[in-house]
């Protein structure tokens, strides 16, 4: 039963670990931004491509100074409210927000940096499923109500069916599944088309915004996102236009994919405020990528604890009696090697006959009482059966004092009599 508690509390150390990397080390905003439709891999390649940028971290905030453009992909369909929690698989899917934006939050970004809004597309069903079907797609009908709160009333979009639109734009070959692109007809009148396909705007720019520094909006986000990297000369096209917006502003490319605002306004060491510690604190050793470590301890400590409790078992406790009578039982195994290599197999007979006769002995009136105690012994067996502790005596007397010089054949002859007179003596009478 111990045993059994034993491995259940491994086992829940173990399963503990386990679910904590799944639900701790999982993070959704990384996996997200990891994800086909994230955005994590246009700060690598651009880097790669000489163009200065920086992927947003939430322990970091880079002062406006330094960035020249805000790359702000939207996850989300409506500014003004949080998104409710799916009830089901189906509305999971089917969900048309993977990260809050508040509304606050959104202009506050748009009034410190010059901003390239990317628009949402794609429900949460093609990250997870990797498939870009129709039913994936954000409908239409969905962005009259983003559009207002982003300022762009009259603005529409169009979408190309279920195939590739490939054009060249910038003298790069660019290529977009399910082709999302902006009517030209229904511009707002302070907006200007910057990149135009034939099919429509794909990129443009708007003048400033309840005075703010005005923004450029992406009407399809697989231009740059991690899927839309990889297609065609996307990247190059992406390379090419992020490195004049570089060279015309002399800032990094900051690719801004957190609800919350980063940026930093101080000046100097002078400006900074005074620090007061909180819970907060403390709660980051809980946060990803220590949630991480801590679930992998949970993991180690229950394999440690099955190794060490369960499969090698407890601790054994002796009494001092019991802890002798191992001691010595150790010592005369050890003697019987060494006797065995030598070659010496008489002299180990001898031993061990003389050390049973102790052991029955003493399992028969007590502490150890030496020759006396043996005598006693065989006077005892002789009042039960005088013939078979005869027989016994002096087979035993006769391993004990000539075992050692006895020729093998008469030694093992002498040794079988004696456990078969052993035998009858335990099974008859016992060590009574």
């Amino acid at each position: 039963m111990r045993d059994k508690a034993g491995l259940l509390i491994a086992g829940g150390l173990v399963l503990a670990g386990l679910g904590g990397l799944l639900l701790l080390g999982g993070n959704s905003d990384r996996r997200l931004d990891r994800s086909l439709i994230g955005f994590s891999g246009l700060a690598v390649w651009l880097g790669e491509s000489g163009v200065a940028a920086r992927q947003a971290h939430p322990r970091l905030s880079p002062h406006l100074r330094d960035l020249s453009l805000r790359v702000l992909p939207l996850y989300d369909m409506d500014l003004a409210q949080a998104a409710e929690p799916p009830e089901t698989k189906r509305d999971w899917y089917r969900q048309t927000v993977q990260r809050d934006m508040a509304q606050e939050s959104f202009d506050v970004k748009l009034k410190d940096l010059k901003t390239l809004v990317v628009l949402p597309k794609w429900r949460t069903g093609f990250p997870e499923t990797g498939t870009a079907s129709a039913a994936a797609l954000i409908g239409l009908e969905d962005y009259p109500r983003l559009f207002q709160q982003l300022g762009l009333h009259s603005l529409q979009l169009r979408r190309r069916g279920p195939d590739f639109l490939q054009e060249q734009a910038a003298g790069h070959a660019i290529a977009l599944f399910h082709a999302q692109l902006f009517s030209r007809e229904s511009l707002p009148g302070s907006c200007r088309p910057l990149v135009t396909l034939d099919s429509g705007v794909l990129l443009m720019a708007c003048g400033e915004k309840k005075k703010g520094r005005g923004m450029l909006v992406l009407s399809d986000p697989d231009l740059l996102n991690n899927h839309g990297l990889a297609v065609a000369d996307n990247a190059g096209f992406a390379a090419q236009w992020f490195k004049d917006q570089a060279g015309a502003d002399g800032g990094d490319v900051y690719i801004d994919t957190s609800s919350n605002v980063l940026t930093a306004y101080e000046e100097d060491q002078s400006e900074r405020r005074d620090y007061e510690r909180s819970g907060d604190d403390l709660s980051r050793f809980f946060a990803f990528p220590f949630s991480v470590l801590w679930a992998m301890l949970l993991v180690v400590t229950g394999i440690l604890f099955w190794r060490g409790a369960v499969r090698f078992g407890p601790l054994e406790t002796q009494g001092a009696g019991a802890g002798h009578a191992h001691t010595k039982s150790a010592a005369i195994a050890a003697q019987a090697r060494l006797l065995r290599l030598s070659g010496n197999d008489g002299q180990m007979v001898a031993d061990f006959v003389q050390e049973q006769l102790q052991e029955l002995t003493v399992r028969t009136f007590g502490p150890d009482l030496g020759q006396h105690g043996q005598a006693r012994y065989f006077a005892h067996l002789a009042r039960r059966d005088a013939a078979l502790a005869g027989s016994f005596e002096q087979t035993a007397r006769a391993l004990i004092s000539r075992g050692a010089a006895m020729p093998p054949a008469e030694l093992h002859q002498h040794l079988n009599t004696y456990k078969s007179l052993l035998e009858k003596v335990e099974s008859s009478h016992g060590s009574h």
